[in-house]
């Protein structure tokens, strides 16, 4: 069996008693856990992205090293020809 309070109808006009609400701090802990979710997930997203480009950068230097030496192959091989 739950027991609820009475409910006030004087101060702000609503049920809970205007701005004297038991809910309120609630309210605020729940935004500044709403907020540091928030930075968690953002800091989450910014080290993937960070994460992502590193490992493109590096797969863009392979393939322009790949690029280069198939290119340095093929010169080598037509001055020898010469």
């Amino acid at each position: 069996m739950a027991l609820l309070p009475n409910k006030k109808r004087d101060g702000g006009g609503n049920a809970l008693g205007g701005g004297n609400s038991p809910l309120h701090p609630f309210s605020r802990q729940l935004n500044f856990r709403q907020q540091q979710l928030h930075e968690e997930a953002e800091a989450i997203s910014d080290e993937y992205q960070r994460r992502a480009n590193e490992a493109w950068r590096d797969e863009l230097g392979e393939k322009a090293a790949a690029l280069l030496q198939t290119k340095r192959t093929a010169n080598s091989r037509a001055s020898s020809k010469s």
